[in-house]
């Protein structure tokens, strides 16, 4: 009895299914890390062009005539989490920003949660894209501390 090698017409569905695997998991890795994009972009747009809301509520903090240059850096600090070279310094630039959201919001008594979603959208991206920014190690080797 001879030993059945897979027919090409199964190693083409099978090469298929691995391309539409990674197509679905890039999708998948790159999803958040576009509507914090998205997001982002929208609210430093409003910021850079003096919307009447933002303008309202950047008036009650006190932070009206630092108001365009807070919409530059977040395109900025997006841009550079967008790249994969300076996902990292992106990360933490974002981090930082909307931290200091919350706390403005807070010590304001304003409405918080926007800064909060779209920090934990920030950080799922990071995750899902590189998770060695949370101390995952992909290395599986052990070793042996000395006593």
């Amino acid at each position: 009895m001879s030993t059945c090698s897979p027919l090409p017409a199964d190693s083409f569905v099978l090469s298929k299914a691995k391309k539409m695997k990674s197509k679905t998991n890039k999708i998948f890795k790159w999803a958040p890390s576009i509507l914090v994009t998205l997001i982002v972009g929208a609210g430093s747009f409003m910021k850079l062009t003096a919307q009447p809301q933002l303008v309202e509520v950047f008036s009650k903090t006190g932070l009206l005539p630092y108001m365009k240059v807070l919409g530059a850096a977040e395109l900025v600090f997006v841009s550079l989490f967008l790249w994969s070279r300076t996902l990292r310094i992106g990360f933490f630039l974002l981090t930082g920003y909307f931290g200091g959201a919350m706390a403005i919001e807070l010590s304001q008594h304003i409405f918080f949660i926007m800064p909060a979603v779209i920090l934990a959208l920030v950080w799922l991206a990071a995750w899902l894209r590189d998770n060695s920014l949370f101390g995952v190690a992909h290395n599986t080797q052990k070793t042996i501390a000395a006593h």
